[in-house]
Parts: structure tokens; sequence; C-alpha cells
């Protein structure tokens, strides 16, 4: 029995070997992955004949803001709105519906204090806030009225509709996102892999071709 002969094809060993340790050092050094963020926010629409403007307005003029100007300057805005975020903090646990903080952007104002402000009011979950113009204004909401219970009223039933299992939110379609990725690696480095898939196939066709003719030569 004739003894097969290996099969050392080194270069298309070592290629198949660094080809994806290259392709991963690229990757990590290009840094095409970014991560976004994004968040909720309402914004003046301009309509100040509306029902929904003046009821705001008249609600905001009942408070007692405290002025933050913008100016322009990074560090003096940076100071700002620092001190700006702690007053909030302290603001939104006083439960305070009197005072109010009143953002104002004058005309060198950069913009990422403009983005600044809304992760401030964010972050300390201060959800009612007013953009109007170059301001946006924050103050707490009214509080609720307290509600009176008949105590000889009849008790409410509760009846559910259909399957528990829809009174949940939907889930997130964490495939669909790494689908979606895969996609847009695979559009940006197709060429690499492309040369990758021809890399092996002809390796392996090789290797099967020298094998068949060792046994055929048996």
């Amino acid at each position: 029995m004739q003894k097969l002969k290996r099969i050392y094809y080194s270069a298309g060993l070592i290629s198949i070997i660094l080809l994806p340790v290259l392709c991963l050092i690229h990757i990590k050094n290009s840094k095409p992955f970014r991560n976004s963020y994004s968040m909720n926010f309402q914004n003046w629409d301009g309509q100040e004949n509306s029902e929904f403007f003046k009821n705001n307005m008249a609600f905001l003029n009942t408070k007692k803001f405290t002025t933050v100007a913008l100016t322009g300057n990074t560090i003096s805005d940076s100071i700002k709105l620092e001190e700006a975020q702690k007053n909030i903090q302290v603001l939104v646990k006083s439960k305070d519906s009197v005072s109010g903080i009143k953002f104002h952007f004058g005309q060198k104002s950069q913009y990422w204090t403009y983005i600044r402000v809304l992760d401030i009011i964010n972050i300390e979950q201060g959800g009612n806030y007013f953009s109007y113009k170059n301001d946006i204004l924050f103050t707490n909401p009214k509080p609720p009225k307290p509600v009176k219970f008949d105590k000889n009223a009849e008790p409410l039933r509760i009846i559910t509709c259909g399957s528990s299992g829809f009174d949940s939110d939907f889930e997130e379609d964490v495939w669909g996102a790494i689908w979606q990725k895969t996609i847009e690696i695979g559009k940006k480095y197709y060429l690499p892999i492309i040369a990758y898939i021809l890399m092996l196939f002809f390796t392996f066709r090789r290797i099967l071709n020298e094998h068949k003719s060792s046994v055929n030569i048996k």
C-alpha cells in the first residue's frame, strides 16, 4: 500500500491564516464602526396664534426664570451649563412649580450648547420644557390636583381583551440590526471578502485534486 503524500501549499495556508488577521487589524485601525445616539426633543413651530402656544405662554408667564445666557465662549458656556445642570437637578427633586431656568442662545452661540441643553434636560428627567425663538425654558409641570374618591361608588371592573402577550412593547429587532450591519460591512469590504473566498476555493480544490490523483495512482 502506497503511503499518501502530504500536501503542503504554504502560500495558500499562510494567506488563509494571515488574511483574516490583517482584515481585523485594518478594521480596528480604520474604525469603521460608529455609535450613534438620538433623543426626542420638541421645537417651536413658529405659530404664535395657536391655542397650544397661548396656553404654554400663559403657563410660563406665571414662573420666575433664572436666565442662562450662552454667548459662544466655549469655556464660559461649559461652566454655565455645568452649573445649570446642578440647578435643574435640585429643581426637579424639589418639585418647585414656581421657579424655572431659561437658556438664551446669543447670535454667536454654538450648536453644541443647544444639544447640551437638551441632553441635560433628558439626563435630569426634566421633560417639561418649551422652545421659543432663541430660548429654551425649563420648569416643573403643574402639581396634579388631588382626586376625591367616592367611597359609595362601585368598584371598577377591568376586562382584558385579547392575549396578554400583546400588552408588552414590541421587542427590539436585534437580529435585524445585526444583519443590517453585516450587509454594510459586506458592501464596504466586498473585494477582500471575494478574494478570500476565491483563495479558499482554489486552495481546497487543489488539495482535493491532489488527493484524487494519489488515490488513482494506487
